[in-house]
């Protein structure tokens, strides 16, 4: 999947930002591929770890937060201040399919 700067290869389980390799655990990296497949989509916590069902997540809502944090820490220019991951306050979160500027493939 390719979204203009960020490439995420499931097979592989490689995600990059301009080529540039970023590390994530494996939480991380399943929540990253459920939000980018579903980019556009608001999905809430309960959502979230439906779609993670049978990979070891915390079993607690909060414990998405923190995995968002550290994936935007990683794939975001200002992690403070996201473009691609973004917070629907009171919904979920939501992989937005494109940012100023990216063209998507």
């Amino acid at each position: 999947m390719r979204f203009g700067r960020l490439e995420i290869d499931r097979d592989a389980r490689i995600v990059a930002v301009e080529g540039e390799r970023r590390e994530l655990t494996s939480h991380q990296f399943e929540l990253l591929c459920l939000l980018a497949e579903n980019a556009g989509r608001v999905l809430s916590r309960d959502q979230l770890m439906q779609g993670l069902r049978g990979h070891a997540l915390e079993a607690f809502d909060r414990s998405i937060d923190n995995h968002v944090s550290r994936i935007r820490a990683a794939i975001e220019d200002d992690p403070r201040h996201p473009r691609r991951l973004l917070t629907v306050r009171g919904a979920g979160y939501v992989f937005a399919r494109s940012q100023d500027g990216d063209a998507d493939v």
